[in-house]
């Protein structure tokens, strides 16, 4: 802890090779700066821009991420599937049928003397049918230990959903962080319960590009309606996330710090 205070970061999406590289180059030197005590990343488009290898996964643990959540692209590779099995420091979205799907949706992981529980959520505005999340948040939330801190996950695509997410789990979780648009917003704050909140993120990957991808191929699309290959930049990156600072007593947030922080450029 520091300065007896604990504190914990939420990393936006890493997307691609530039977002491994930031975190590799940027997240380490962060969380010592910051006295991090945990640190949840968001992984799901971590390798190639799309899903997450189990060689991606262990690198991104080795640079300070203590769990990893996913989202839509959980089950894009194959061979994560058992890493998923395996992995019980990889999530993938906890509304998930129950039944035939790999892995886990949530855990309760241990450091620094606190219990954390990560729950990853899924939306459903816009993307794919699911299971309602706020029932299954309902179903989490409700068997938890009380000396537990629940930090959610809600990887969506509706700014809508994730605020009625957030003012829905208000009180109930220490945190409730959007995911997915890799368009970092900024509206973080404390909801009137004191849960912490920002809709998205961000993402940790590079900084010119349209949400990851080669900004003129997407203006092309764009433009012509013609579905071009989406081509990954090699461009100078950014680190992004929420930054909290809880009181280790009550286990509550005191504040939320919005974190962007880019790398020289390659």
């Amino acid at each position: 802890m520091k300065n007896d205070e604990l504190r914990v970061f939420l990393g936006g999406d890493v997307f691609g090779p530039v977002g491994m590289r930031c975190a590799a180059s940027l997240l380490p030197s962060f969380l010592a700066a910051e006295g991090v005590d945990f640190c949840v990343m968001n992984g799901e488009n971590a390798s190639a821009g799309i899903g997450l290898s189990p060689e991606d996964g262990e690198a991104l643990f080795r640079c300070g991420a203590d769990v990893i959540t996913g989202g839509n692209h959980s089950f894009e590779k194959r061979d994560f599937w058992p890493y998923l099995d395996s992995e019980i420091r990889a999530l993938r979205p906890a509304n998930f049928p129950s039944e035939g799907v790999p892995g886990r949706g949530w855990g309760i992981f241990e450091k620094s003397g606190f219990r954390f529980a990560v729950i990853n959520l899924q939306g459903r505005e816009d993307m794919g049918a699911l299971d309602c999340p706020f029932r299954a948040a309902d179903g989490i939330l409700a068997g938890l230990p009380p000396d537990v801190i629940p930090l959610v996950d809600f990887h969506a695509e509706s700014n809508e959903e994730k605020e009625a997410m957030g003012l829905y789990l208000d009180g109930r979780a220490a945190a409730v962080a959007g995911t997915h648009t890799h368009v970092q917003t900024a509206d973080e704050r404390l909801l009137p319960k004191g849960t912490a909140y920002q809709s998205d993120l961000g993402m940790t990957g590079p900084m010119r590009s349209v949400i990851g991808s080669d900004p003129k191929i997407a203006v092309k699309r764009n433009v012509t309606q013609v579905l071009y290959r989406m081509e990954l930049p090699d461009a100078a990156g950014a680190l992004r996330g929420l930054l909290l600072s809880l009181d280790p007593e009550t286990r509550r947030p005191r504040s939320v710090t919005r974190i962007e922080i880019p790398e020289v450029s390659p």
